[in-house]
């Protein structure tokens, strides 16, 4: 069954059966003439029969002309259904923000020339009002009343950020600003030279470019603007990111208010070519923009508290948990969900931040109050489900090894342009070894034997304990591993080679995955108590509670357990920190020099990392 509850809307037993006729070609014929492969533009076209049912397809409809699955299609109806234009959080976004499509008209104020014109005529308008169909509306907004979000554009050779940077700044000001990035990146190059990337003359022509480089304006403000998206900041320590965030008063209520009011998401799953119907090859432009949001709302709420504007700060902070919390309730790829998870814990910090900072005229009922509001956020997505996302990744399996079968030139054509590392080129020969060859396959069969393995998948989603789940995803992950490694020239079936190939070379990284989503799941646990702690100091003069258990009832419901452990939150109070950690694998005793280390580095209400997993939250310093 589909993830939902959502049946197959065909027969199971009547599957459709469609002879479909293949002609394999390679996808720059003149290049491949010349190439070990050029053999294959002759070959006799080939007739091949799928089996349209959920044990093959999973999905039987709705069917492209040739017979396969449009899976885009299939995924776009289910997840439109969650929304109406008026609640869909991307909606809001559209009309605001530009879409990475966008960006670069946008960000040039459209001083383009005849060659950006049309391709601003043709592609990006062809997709944008596809995009703007698909999600109910009438019409796209004028690019003209979109908006960046990001002070510094990387993508702006028009603007003159000296110039700019010289309304804030003196040239002496401004100096060590420059030098600094400057030796960055002459660091950076003589560590390429010491490695044997570059030689000597190439290193020697790099240090010469430094030396002029205008770049390091632009680095100059970017280097401002991340440091503003980690603390509270005055418009004196940073006079140009103040005047820029001035520059945006105008559209961000708007922004907020989209965040606060919109609780429906769906992304239109679109490729630039509007033929095309391989499921990965679809495009995301508005997913970065939300990421955008809500480094716009970091930005502004550390000014707000700076300025002793607390609800104002919390305002934003709680704008970006929403929209990750949004961008999570329904998300159609792996990546969005992954993007709601960053954007959460970028509002987590904010709040942490916040709660270890608070002056001490906000008394316990105000954060209390506040932390009934976060709390009221979370809440909003269940705890236990598959997600929208599982979706496509099963049915992306299966547009790849449709289209493999029926035209292989577009799958081949993407696999080629992925190529950017001796990894991908080891990659793309296997590909070319398994299917540009005379081997017959039984297409039928590897499409069950892909939904067998993604069976296995739903059903490690459905694991109620963590712990296990945890444990399982480990062991999907392995498998995965091992089918990417086998060899093409092995004994195995051509079935169970073309099988190896496609779950060890497009299944995602399942065990990463799931600790992302188990460590977003406890830094919430961790940021709501963070509220708890902090009404408890301002009960009781600063100081912290010496056990959680002293937070219940008054501050605290009941102490979380652990995704990790199943166990109640570890709490540590030490002379000069408090500290929530995942497990027991530290002792926190003090005794960890990197633990402690990491400890050290870290800024009142911030996280530390020892490892990718077992990390500790630093709640006081």
């Amino acid at each position: 069954m589909p993830p939902g509850g959502r049946q197959p809307t065909t027969n199971d037993h009547q599957p459709l059966t469609h002879p479909i006729t293949m002609k394999r070609i390679t996808f720059l014929s003149i290049i491949f003439l010349l190439s070990p492969y050029s053999f294959l533009l002759t070959q006799e076209p080939k007739t091949v029969k799928l089996i349209l049912s959920p044990e093959t397809t999973y999905l039987t409809e709705p069917q492209l002309p040739d017979g396969r699955i449009d899976y885009l299609a299939a995924i776009n109806k289910q997840l439109a259904a969650q929304t109406t234009p008026e609640n869909n959080l991307i909606v809001g976004v559209f009309s605001i923000i530009a879409g990475e499509k966008e960006v670069p008209f946008v960000r040039r104020q459209f001083q383009l020339d005849e060659k950006e014109k049309a391709v601003l005529e043709g592609e990006v308008s062809v997709y944008r009002n596809q995009f703007c169909k698909m999600l109910g509306l009438d019409a796209p907004p004028p690019l003209d009343s979109l908006v960046g979000t990001t002070p510094g554009f990387f993508d702006e050779p028009i603007k003159d950020y000296e110039k700019e940077l010289l309304e804030c700044y003196t040239k002496e000001e401004l100096a060590p600003m420059l030098a600094k990035m400057q030796d960055k990146e002459k660091d950076y190059a003589k560590s390429r030279l010491d490695k044997g990337e570059i030689t000597q003359e190439e290193y020697e022509t790099r240090i010469k470019e430094i030396e002029v480089d205008r770049w390091y304006y632009r680095g100059v403000i970017s280097d401002q603007w991340r440091e503003t998206l980690q603390r509270p900041w005055t418009a004196e320590e940073f006079p140009y990111i103040a005047k820029w965030l001035a520059s945006t008063d105008e559209w961000a209520p708007k922004l907020l208010d989209v965040a606060q009011k919109r609780t429906g998401y769906y992304h239109p799953l679109l490729t630039n070519d509007e033929n095309s119907h391989l499921v990965y090859e679809a495009l995301l432009p508005y997913a970065q923009s939300l990421r955008e949001a809500a480094r716009h709302f970091g930005c502004r709420g550390n000014f707000e508290f700076a300025q002793g504007h607390f609800d104002q700060a919390m305002e934003n902070a709680f704008a970006t948990v929403r929209i990750g919390r949004t961008t999570r309730s329904n998300p159609g790829t792996l990546v969005e969900d992954l993007i709601g998870i960053a954007m959460i814990s970028m509002g987590n910090h904010q709040l942490t931040t916040y709660l270890t900072i608070l002056p001490k005229e906000k008394d316990a009922a105000w954060i209390l109050q506040k932390k009934q509001e976060y709390d009221a956020i979370e809440a909003t997505m269940p705890s236990q489900r598959v997600p929208t996302w599982y979706l496509l990744e099963r049915c992306g399996a299966h547009s790849a090894i449709q289209d493999i079968a029926v035209k292989s030139a577009a799958v081949q054509e993407f696999f080629k342009t992925c190529v950017g590392n001796e990894t991908d080129e080891e990659i793309f020969a296997k590909y070319e070894k398994l299917f540009n060859g005379d081997t017959e396959y039984d297409w039928n069969e590897v499409l069950k034997q892909i939904n067998l393995f993604y069976d296995d998948w739903e059903e490690m989603l459905l694991i109620p304990n963590r712990q296990r789940q945890l444990r399982a995803a480990a062991r999907l992950e392995h498998r995965a591993a091992e089918y990417g490694k086998r060899n093409a020239d092995s004994s195995d079936s051509p079935e169970q080679r073309a099988t190896d190939f496609m779950l060890g070379t497009l299944s995602p990284a399942i065990e990463p995955v799931m600790l992302a989503i188990a460590r977003s799941e406890w830094t919430n646990q961790v940021t709501s108590v963070a509220f708890s702690l902090a009404a408890y100091r301002a009960d009781h003069d600063g100081r912290s509670p010496d056990t959680l258990e002293q937070l219940v009832p008054k501050y605290l419901a009941e102490i979380p357990l652990s995704p990790y452990t199943d166990k109640p939150l570890r709490y540590i109070k030490r002379q000069h920190d408090v500290l929530i950690a995942t497990d027991d694998e530290y002792e926190l005793d003090g005794s960890e020099e990197e633990v402690e280390k990491k400890i050290a580095e870290t800024k009142p209400g911030g996280f530390a990392f020892p490892t990718h997993r077992h990390f500790v939250f630093v709640v006081v310093k």
